[in-house]
């Protein structure tokens, strides 16, 4: 049976011959999205859920859209492996939109900010997701045994969502955020002053130049994300091994990552079995990187039937039997 299902192919990474305008595309893309922002935050305001639907819904478009020209000008295969690390970094995006969450909280992050702080995020994840991409696909190219460490780092990142939904889909919201490790490092390696100073990232206190702590605060957001990276990147390229496709994936889920965060602050709780989908497609994604160096290697319309099966199913779940989520009180650390 899995001869049916696995590829004919005997080669594990490959890559595409990518037109010039393509790349264009998709920094046409990053352009846009900066214009866009630039304009939008001269005048911070708290964003409702209606205006971030509506955003979320045009990038996902976008997204979608893209899939055109890379089908023409590249390939199905590439617009099917386009679509599945697509639809995998959005998936795995929603934990980190999690701890973002409680970022914010903890902080006492004045609403009014959180869309030009989640700008900064999404520019430092932009840039870090590249070089993670380059240096990712350059292992599994070299060292083709690599794909099996990256399937390790992904069973692990699997049993810690098993574990999360085992709790009933229900998170461990009581936290400590000033007491981490990464915070503490933070402040001790960086001048930081401990207040918001409107929206300016430095401050100038007592003839000493100062990080403000929305700076400060930003700077946590980009090592999260690094540290999700560290999962999502090898399901990226467990779909497709080639930067090109790998990236502008990446480039694309990133883009509607502002808008998705205050939709998602809005409905997470009703999608209790999300949870338990995105623990299966970490199972998935793993069991085809550590299987790759075995010669086993799965066509991408089986991925993409197990991505869509586990995420419209884990919906359909949810809708049909919906759960009363708890309320628990997140302590801010003095």
């Amino acid at each position: 049976m899995l001869s049916i299902l696995a590829s004919a192919s005997n080669t594990t990474h490959h890559s595409y011959n990518v037109p010039w305008f393509m790349y264009a595309i998709v920094v046409g893309a990053l352009i846009g999205y900066a214009i866009i922002e630039i304009i939008h935050t001269k005048k911070d305001h708290v964003i409702e859920f209606k205006e971030a639907l509506h955003w979320s819904i045009f990038y996902i478009s976008l997204a979608l859209l893209f899939t055109i020209p890379v089908f023409m000008f590249i390939g199905s295969q590439a617009a099917g492996e386009y679509l599945g690390a697509w639809a995998i970094e959005k998936a795995l995006s929603l934990d980190n939109l999690f701890v973002i969450g409680l970022i914010f909280t903890s902080f006492k992050v004045d609403p009014k900010l959180e869309r030009r702080m989640l700008n900064y995020g999404v520019a430092g994840a932009i840039v870090f997701r590249f070089i993670f991409i380059v240096a990712g696909t350059t292992l599994l190219k070299r060292f083709e045994w690599v794909s099996i460490i990256f399937g390790l780092i992904l069973l692990r990142a699997a049993w810690k969502a098993f574990q999360e939904a085992r709790g009933g889909g229900e998170r461990e919201e009581k936290v400590e955020i000033t007491e981490k490790w990464m915070w503490k490092t933070i402040t001790k390696v960086l001048p930081v002053y401990p207040k918001f100073v409107g929206h300016k990232m430095t401050v100038v206190k007592d003839g000493k130049r100062m990080l403000t702590l929305m700076a400060a605060v930003v700077i946590l957001i980009e090592l999260t994300d690094i540290v999700f990276a560290v999962d999502s990147v090898p399901a990226v390229l467990a779909v497709s091994p080639d930067r090109f496709i790998a990236y502008s994936s990446n480039v694309f889920a990133l883009l509607g990552l502002r808008a998705l965060f205050f939709v998602y602050q809005s409905v997470s709780g009703k999608f209790w079995a999300l949870s338990w989908a995105l623990a299966g497609i970490l199972v998935w994604i793993a069991f085809k990187m550590i299987a790759m160096p075995l010669g086993l290697h799965f066509n991408i319309g089986v991925s993409l039937a197990v991505l869509f099966t586990l995420l419209a199913g884990s919906v359909v779940v949810s809708l049909r039997w919906p759960r009363e989520i708890e309320e628990h009180p997140i302590h801010i650390a003095d």
